[in-house]
């Protein structure tokens, strides 16, 4: 294998058989809330540069859910993953996201505001006078967003690992923002793989399947063969801030022990 698996191969899974209704609203400093918590995936993304108008397809997730968020995707333009998460709130009808994490690491003092359009399937994500690093401005970026089937599960939320038991010597340093909401799931993983920095990212969907026994079934990550790879997890609430996760891969048990953002 080319990328390590580091971590359980969390999946996109369609349904959770934990039913409810009604989704929570993602936290905010005000009611002016129109889009409840979930799952969402990029159906396309319109950019206007110089008064040209051009439309990208890419496979993207993103979840708000308990008043955060994540995102992750294969982001061709820099041959890298491109993933981030932290805090979600409304503020006069706009949403404020702050991020936490990103593909680098932690991150402080940032703060977005992003217009969101509701839609019959979703929303709108509307970016203006975004900056690259290479000093281009676009005038406008409209990411189109459609929810993703799922309902709220006891783990929903945005999670940092502390501790990973497992036998495995030739991996250290291994860290992991795991989050999970609408049914579906995002995983980003740092660690050294005989003395060598890796990273990797996936997302996908989870289902539960009775009493502390999820299925999770990846979608998209930077493994390989992780699209459509399934494993059962017995996932359990330690308390209202603590989950701990443990499953079997290549033999090996491995529990991971995680505290709430």
């Amino acid at each position: 294998m080319n990328k390590i698996f580091i971590s359980v191969m969390t999946v996109l899974l369609v349904l959770i058989g934990c039913s409810s209704d009604k989704q929570p609203n993602i936290s905010g400093d005000n009611n002016m809330n129109p889009l409840a918590d979930g799952a969402f995936l990029l159906s396309k993304v319109t950019i206007t540069e110089d008064g040209e108008v051009t439309e990208l397809l890419r496979d993207q997730m993103k979840i708000y859910s308990n008043g955060k968020f994540m995102f992750a995707f294969d982001n061709e333009s820099t041959g890298n993953m491109d993933v981030g998460a932290g805090n979600a709130s409304w503020i006069d009808g706009v949403m404020v996201e702050e991020p936490l994490f990103n593909h680098d690491g932690p991150l402080s003092g940032l703060s977005f505001d992003i217009t969101i359009e509701p839609t019959e399937m979703g929303f709108n994500q509307v970016l203006h006078g975004m900056e690259y690093d290479d000093g281009r401005v676009l005038e406008t970026m409209v990411e189109e967003w459609s929810r993703a089937p799922g309902v709220v599960t006891p783990y929903d939320g945005l999670w940092r690992l502390e501790n990973r038991e497992t036998d495995n010597p030739e991996l250290t340093e291994f860290s992991e923002i795991k989050m999970i909401g609408g049914g579906h799931f995002i995983i980003l993983q740092s660690a050294f793989y005989q003395g060598e920095k890796v990273r990797n990212f996936g997302f996908g969907s989870l289902i539960l399947m009775g009493s502390s026994k999820v299925l999770e079934t990846g979608m998209v990550g930077s493994w390989e063969n992780y699209s459509n790879w399934a494993t059962e997890v017995t996932m359990k609430m330690v308390d209202e801030n603590h989950l701990t996760q443990s499953f079997t891969f290549n033999g090996r048990a491995i529990t991971q022990n995680y505290v709430r953002i």
